[in-house]
């Protein structure tokens, strides 16, 4: 059964439709990481709330946001970007996030 880590490091196992509730990832962090720069490069999308609508999901809330059943992310995510599943696309929007904020500071690797 497939689970995911909350920040708090405890598990949240997935309820009988799927969803999971206490996801670990918070709304407000995904819309900061999973910018109109990244949708664009890595998805047909110009914006995190155009894919998410695109999917069928309304997303107006945290609780919205928990609400979403993992495999539907993870199979919209696999159909609509180059990435494998959900968590794999908010850890490349990380990524993503850290370079785009270490040349705006024109930081330069040693």
């Amino acid at each position: 059964m497939k689970t995911l880590e909350t920040q708090s490091g405890h598990s949240n196992l997935p309820t009988d439709d799927g969803s999971v509730i206490g996801i670990r990832d918070d709304l407000d962090l995904i819309k900061n990481y999973l910018t109109p720069a990244f949708m664009k490069k890595y998805t047909v999308f110009s914006c995190l709330e155009d894919f998410l609508q695109s999917a069928g999901f309304t997303v107006a809330t945290q609780q919205d946001f928990e609400l979403v059943p993992v495999t539907a992310m993870d199979d919209w995510v696999q159909q609509n970007s180059k990435f494998l599943n959900w968590s794999e696309m908010v850890s490349a929007a990380g990524d993503f996030y850290f370079d785009t904020q270490m040349k705006a500071i024109k930081f330069k690797s040693i």
